[in-house]
């Protein structure tokens, strides 16, 4: 059995720290350590066959990403890699933070993009 690929974008570090509680309760055996999704690849992605992918929430709707004020490339620069991907047949679980009662009319709205 394949490990499960865990990957996120950060800009303040609290996407990283839920990443890697995630890891901490998956353990070593099931799942490989998390990778910042500005220092990786999709031939990276493609290795598993399960990924859990996490985010912050940015703007309203946006991907987290330079054009959204973050200080480092995150999923907003990565995305556009994916047009020739192909992730059929993966297994792909989906985390966002925000805060949701300052932001509850937009609480993880980078997950719908």
């Amino acid at each position: 059995m394949s490990k499960i690929g865990i990957f996120f974008g950060t800009d303040t570090g609290s996407t990283r720290l839920v990443a890697k509680k995630i890891y901490g309760l998956l353990g070593e055996e099931l799942a490989d350590k998390p990778k910042n999704i500005n220092r990786t690849s999709p031939a990276e992605l493609l290795r598993y066959d399960a990924l859990i992918l996490g985010t912050p929430s940015y703007g309203v709707g946006d991907l987290p990403g330079l054009t959204a004020d973050c200080q480092e490339a995150n999923w907003a620069e990565f995305v556009p890699h994916l047009d020739d991907t192909d992730l059929s047949g993966k297994r792909v679980a989906l985390f966002g933070l925000g805060h949701q009662e300052r932001y509850a009319s937009r609480f993880a709205s980078s997950l719908i993009k």
